[in-house]
């Protein structure tokens, strides 16, 4: 069997790659211990450490991990933008990065609720710049209060267990009483619009728009190079890295995984040839697309920074429901990406689903049920500091 048989066998190429050229949780095949994800050890005594150790498992563009800790005090920190964890051909305005900011604050958030304190989050408190550029300033200043009288909020039980599932789901409807919990838990944390969508005919066209969406995505040589950067060929490299993603995510384990990557898994082909991966890319997500029944996008009127880390807070709230409910959450926003290529897709999906040209939609993705897949690997916190 030559590889590109068994890469269309298995599900392999980009198809595992770019379908997480959004928020990812990314998967591995060492043990999620290994990698951060049963929290801070007992050891650990600092709070600072404690809810970094959980604010790090967030989902994240690419699992870029695009965060730096400026320590500001005992029990204070600042949150910047890591500049050397950008995706300037997928993201070129940073408007996935700094959802990815508000991610981590929003995990940070429940877990120092969870370990009793109270975080406290100043938004950009040296300023908010604008929406497609980047300075060297805090997106936030925390302060973690000791409250012990807070009623704990139940999402930090499934911190631990959250992730992006990118299987194929089975098609199951959410129930109207599992799309009521969703929503009233949203709309009691949130200011921006929650929509489902799960009709079938809407459901024909939007796989027919996140297809093409890949399609394009996949288009361009330095795009594909981009996703191609962040795919881990092995454990070698998810060791070396802690970052980025692997054919686990996609379900692949075992033995079956164990011969992907020895004998049909290559970085020098890949990059040699991206096309091949590309084609996977989209065959990937059309099948994902037309496994899964429900679909749902946040947006905004406005699309400030401060737009975009709030709705980070809020995608990672509901990715946590879900999880907390027994759904698999992925996310599918290729479509709403800046680049010239998508633009004009992007009009057409937003004419298709009725949303004002002037909205933003800031994250698009698919909620179902799928066995779930291995937690994706992260690097230690003490990586994420840096001096002042």
């Amino acid at each position: 069997m030559n590889r590109r048989n068994f890469i269309k066998i298995v599900g392999l190429g980009a198809g595992s790659v770019a379908l997480s050229s959004t928020l990812a949780s990314c998967s591995n095949s060492a043990s999620a211990e290994d990698y951060g994800w049963n929290g801070p050890e007992k050891s650990v005594k600092d709070i600072r450490m404690q809810v970094l150790a959980y604010a790090i498992l967030c989902p994240n563009p690419h699992n870029k991990q695009p965060w730096i800790i400026h320590l500001t005090g005992p029990a204070s920190f600042n949150l910047h933008v890591d500049p050397d964890r950008l995706l300037p051909e997928t993201d070129p305005v940073h408007r996935q990065i700094h959802i990815g900011q508000g991610t981590f604050m929003e995990t940070l958030a429940i877990a120092a609720n969870g370990l009793g304190y109270k975080a406290n989050i100043e938004y950009f408190p040296e300023g908010m710049y604008g929406n497609t550029e980047l300075i060297d300033k805090p997106v936030a200043a925390i302060e973690l209060v000791r409250d012990t009288g807070m009623k704990k909020d139940p999402l930090f039980d499934f911190l631990l267990q959250r992730h992006s599932n990118k299987r194929e789901y089975d098609n199951y409807r959410l129930s109207e009483i599992e799309l009521r919990i969703l929503r009233n838990a949203h709309l009691r944390h949130s200011e921006y619009p929650l929509t489902f969508t799960d009709s079938p005919q809407e459901k024909a066209d939007l796989v027919k728009i996140l297809t093409r969406a890949m399609q394009i995505e996949v288009g361009d040589r330095q795009r594909d190079m981009e996703t191609i950067e962040m795919f881990r060929f092995n454990d070698d490299e998810i060791r070396k890295f802690r970052d980025g993603f692997g054919v686990a995510q996609t379900g692949m384990n075992g033995i079956t995984k164990f011969v992907a990557e020895t004998f049909f898994l290559d970085r020098k082909k890949a990059e040699q040839d991206p096309a091949e991966f590309g084609q996977q890319a989209v065959d990937m997500t059309r099948k994902v697309s037309e496994s899964t029944h429900n679909f749902a996008w946040l947006s905004s009127t406005g699309n400030t920074r401060l737009d975009q880390v709030k709705i980070g807070r809020d995608y990672c709230r509901i990715n946590l429901q879900t999880t907390s409910m027994g759904l698999a959450q992925h996310p599918m926003s290729q479509v709403l990406q800046e680049y010239d290529d998508m633009l004009d897709l992007q009009f057409e999906f937003k004419q298709r689903f009725n949303i004002p040209e002037s909205d933003t939609v800031q994250m698009l993705f698919r909620i179902g049920k799928a066995e779930p897949v291995t937690h994706g690997p992260r690097r230690l916190v003490t990586q994420l500091i840096q001096s002042a």
